[in-house]
């Protein structure tokens, strides 16, 4: 991760307050990322071996290696801690390994060939929708790490600014950055500006915040599904 505080003028003191901030996103975002890999790996697990299963979640997520090799050790310790059942996680993923030898071929092929027919085409959508449901709360994890950062640096900075900051320092994707940034600063709009008590404009529906940021949120789940 960036730590992009040079051409910032900040003070030393804001600049730790920053790094340990960086620090507590980037566990927040892996957090989330191993919640939700644990999800896929236990609606699949059954047809799709551990290794594939995770393999899907990386690129539908975009993880990079590193974080691959931090949500892959810590999935495995989950389930390691949760091996209670009759047919533990590791008699099933020795199942679905067996399986996917069987039939020979790439991870991807494999996937593709577990999944057809009407079932298995109910398998697939599953995949699709629970990859837009991790877009989604990882989304709201990078709006509250992005609030962190505007309370961190209140004294330093504009809220805007610290946003930016934000973003950059976590590397952010550009289709995700946009509406963290819209939905933080539109988290901020009432605890900054004035209360102001103007007549509603005539319109078909109350336009609200909360609405304003479901349209930004079902945004992000098509871009992920």
């Amino acid at each position: 991760m960036k730590t992009p505080f040079a051409s910032k003028g900040l003070s030393l003191a804001a600049r730790r307050h920053i790094e340990i901030a960086i620090a507590v996103a980037q566990e927040r975002l892996l957090s989330t990322h191993v919640e939700h890999a644990l999800e896929l790996i236990e609606l699949v697990g059954d047809q799709v071996p551990f290794d594939d299963a995770l393999e899907i979640y990386n690129r539908l997520l975009r993880i990079s290696a590193e974080e691959e090799r931090i949500i892959t050790t810590r999935a495995l310790a989950i389930l390691g801690e949760r091996d209670d059942q009759p047919q533990g996680w590791a008699e099933r993923m020795a199942n679905a390994d067996a399986a996917a030898a069987n039939g020979g071929g790439s991870i991807f092929g494999n996937l593709r060939q577990r999944l057809r027919g009407r079932i298995n085409d109910e398998l697939r959508h599953w995949i699709e929708l629970e990859a837009a449901r991790t877009e989604v709360a990882l989304l709201h994890t990078h709006v509250a790490n992005a609030l962190n950062f505007v309370e961190i640096l209140r004294n330093e900075m504009s809220p805007t600014e610290a946003t930016e900051l934000y973003l950059e320092a976590l590397e952010v994707r550009d289709s995700i950055a946009e509406v963290v940034y819209y939905i933080t600063l539109a988290r901020l709009n009432g605890t900054i500006i004035p209360a102001r008590n103007k007549e509603p404009a005539i319109q078909v529906g109350p336009v609200t915040q909360t609405t304003q940021e479901d349209r930004l949120l079902r945004v992000v789940e098509n871009d992920g599904a």
